[in-house]
C-alpha cells in the first residue's frame, strides 16, 4: 500500500507497521467541525516536535473550527484554519514517514485520501560557540553547529546577498539526511558546481552519519591529500563562497566541505585577512614549517647514515651516534611511534587525566629515553622540532598527508640518502600535478603558473585589491 487510503483506522494501522510500533510514535485522534463530525488523527514522534506550536497552532484550531461545509472542501478550510507558516498536503505514506521522522506532524481524515504536514519539529541543539579547532587573534569567533538550518542562519546573517544560492538534497535509503550545496549565483564556477552537482548525484548510500562519505564522493580520485577543506568557521565559508567556490553543510556536522580546496590553500588562515602584520612572512613561515616537519626527520637519518665522515669527531659525538642502543633511523621510527600514541591517546582520554599523561610522556620520551642510552639527544631534538612545526598546518587539511610523506621520505633516506630525497621529492611534484580538487589541478596557480592569481598565495596581497578581484580557476578540461 503507497497512496493514503480514505479508511482514517487503516491508514493508522499501516503507519503503525511502518515504524514497527514503536513505543514512541504517538497517535492523536480528535473530532472537529459541526457537531463533531469530522475524524481526523494528528501523528508525530514524541520528543522531536514542540508540544506547545502542536497545541496552540494545530490542535486547538481544529478544535474550534465549527463551519459547514461539503465533504470534499474539508482540508482546504483546516489548511486555512492552522496556524503554521509551513502546511503542505500529501498523497503517499513515503511523504508521511519522511516528514515524521523530520519532526514534523501528520494529520489525516477520515473519508479522504489526502494527509496534511506541519511543520512542528524541535531539535535539541548546543548553543553557538567558539570555534575551537581555527582560533584567531582578531575576527569573529563563533562555529558552526550540528543542525542545518542554524549553520544556514549563521551564513545568511554574514552574506546579505540574494545571489546566495541554496540547493537541498536529501540522501540516505535507509535514513534520509539533508545536505545543503551552496554557492553564489554569477560568481560560482560553473564547471566546479556542475561537477559537484554530478558527484552527489551518483551517491546512493544507506545512511549518513558523518560528512566524510560527502568528502570522499566530491573528491573524486583516491590520494593521501585532502583535495577538499573542511572549515567550522562561518568566516571561512563565506570567504570561499565569494571566491567562487562551493560549499556543502550535511545535516549532523558541524563542518562545512569547500571545493575545490587547493594547496596552498593549507597555508593561508583567517587572521591573514583580520590583522596588519605578517602578510609576507607569516604564510612563509609557515611553508618552511611544512618543509621541515617533512623532510627533518630524513634529513637527520641521512646525515648519520651517509655523512658522518665529513664531520669531527666532537660533532658526531653531539648531533649522531654516542653509543646509543638505536640507530638513527630506528630513532625516528621509534618516537614518532611514541607520539603518535600520545597523540591518539590525548583526544580518547579523559580532560582530567591528560596533565598526568604528559608528565609520563615527558619522562619516557624524555630524560629517560636519552639517560639510557636509547636515543640520542639531537634525534629527541629533532623530532620536537618536526611536531611544532607540524602543528602550524595541522588544522588546515596537510596533517594526515604530511605523517604520509614523513615516513616515505624517512624510509627513502635510510637507504638512498640525499639522492633518494630528491627523487622522492620530483616524484611528489609530478604526482601532485596530476591531482585535481573538483577539476581544478591541486597545485594551481603554481602549476600551471597564473600570475594573476598570486595576489593571494604566498604572501597576501592588498585586501582592496582582493575584495574586487574575480577569482577564477583553470579549464576543467
Amino acid at each position: 500500500m503507497d497512496h493514503i487510503e480514505k479508511n482514517l483506522e487503516n491508514n493508522i494501522q499501516h503507519i503503525n507497521n511502518l515504524f514497527h510500533q514503536t513505543s514512541d510514535l504517538v497517535v492523536r485522534k480528535l473530532k472537529f467541525g459541526m457537531e463533531k463530525s469530522e475524524h481526523a488523527a494528528i501523528i508525530y514522534i514524541d520528543g522531536i516536535i514542540d508540544s506547545e506550536i502542536l497545541q496552540v497552532f494545530v490542535i486547538k484550531p481544529l478544535l474550534n473550527f465549527t463551519k459547514t461545509s461539503e465533504k470534499n472542501n474539508i482540508i482546504n478550510l483546516v489548511n486555512e484554519v492552522i496556524v503554521s507558516p509551513n502546511v503542505q498536503t500529501v498523497t503517499t505514506f513515503q511523504e508521511i514517514t519522511d516528514a515524521i521522522v523530520n519532526g514534523k506532524s501528520a494529520i489525516l481524515f477520515e473519508g479522504h485520501d489526502i494527509g496534511m504536514i506541519v511543520e512542528t519539529a524541535k531539535w535539541n541543539e548546543r548553543s553557538i560557540e567558539e570555534a575551537l579547532g581555527e582560533r584567531t587573534p582578531k575576527g569573529p569567533v563563533i562555529g558552526l553547529t550540528e543542525k542545518l538550518k542554524t549553520n544556514i542562519n549563521i551564513l545568511r546573517s554574514m552574506i546579505k546577498s540574494p545571489k546566495l544560492c541554496i540547493e537541498n538534497k536529501e540522501i540516505g535509503l535507509i535514513s534520509k539526511t539533508q545536505i545543503s550545496v551552496i554557492y553564489m549565483n554569477g560568481i560560482v564556477d560553473k564547471g566546479v558546481l556542475e561537477k559537484v552537482q554530478s558527484r552527489l548525484s551518483n551517491l546512493s548510500v544507506n545512511y549518513i552519519i558523518e560528512d566524510r562519505i560527502i568528502e570522499e564522493v566530491i573528491e573524486g580520485q583516491k590520494s593521501i591529500f585532502n583535495l577538499n577543506k573542511t572549515t567550522e568557521r562561518p568566516d571561512v565559508l563565506a570567504s570561499a563562497l565569494y571566491e567562487g567556490k562551493v560549499g556543502i553543510i550535511v545535516d549532523g556536522s558541524p563542518f562545512a566541505i569547500i571545493t575545490p580546496s587547493l594547496f596552498i590553500d593549507a597555508f593561508q588562515t583567517p587572521d591573514d585577512y583580520y590583522l596588519k602584520a605578517g602578510r609576507v612572512t607569516t604564510r612563509f613561515i609557515r611553508f618552511i614549517g611544512f618543509i621541515l616537519s617533512v623532510y627533518l626527520p630524513a634529513i637527520y637519518v641521512t646525515l648519520e647514515n651517509f655523512h658522518q665522515n665529513k664531520y669531527s669527531q666532537k660533532v658526531v659525538k653531539s648531533f649522531f651516534s654516542d653509543g646509543e642502543l638505536l640507530p638513527a633511523f630506528w630513532e625516528m621510527m621509534f618516537l614518532l611511534f611514541l607520539l603518535k600514541i600520545l597523540i591518539d591517546a590525548t583526544f580518547r582520554i579523559p580532560k582530567s587525566s591528560i596533565i598526568l599523561l604528559s608528565l609520563v610522556a615527558a619522562i619516557v620520551i624524555g630524560e629517560t629515553a636519552v639517560t639510557a642510552k636509547i636515543i640520542h639527544p639531537a634525534g629527541l631534538i629533532t623530532i620536537g622540532i618536526t611536531f611544532l612545526t607540524s602543528f602550524v598546518i595541522i588544522y588546515r587539511g596537510l596533517a594526515d598527508a604530511m605523517a604520509t610523506m614523513r615516513f616515505l621520505f624517512l624510509l627513502i633516506a635510510n637507504f638512498f640518502g640525499f639522492t633518494g630525497l630528491i627523487a622522492g621529492t620530483t616524484i611528489l611534484i609530478l604526482y601532485m600535478t596530476n591531482l585535481k580538487s573538483a577539476g581544478v589541478p591541486y597545485l594551481s596557480p603554481l602549476i600551471p603558473f597564473r600570475y594573476e592569481e598570486l595576489k593571494d598565495t604566498l604572501y597576501r596581497g592588498d585586501l582592496k585589491s582582493l575584495l574586487n578581484s574575480k577569482h577564477s580557476y583553470p579549464d576543467n578540461n
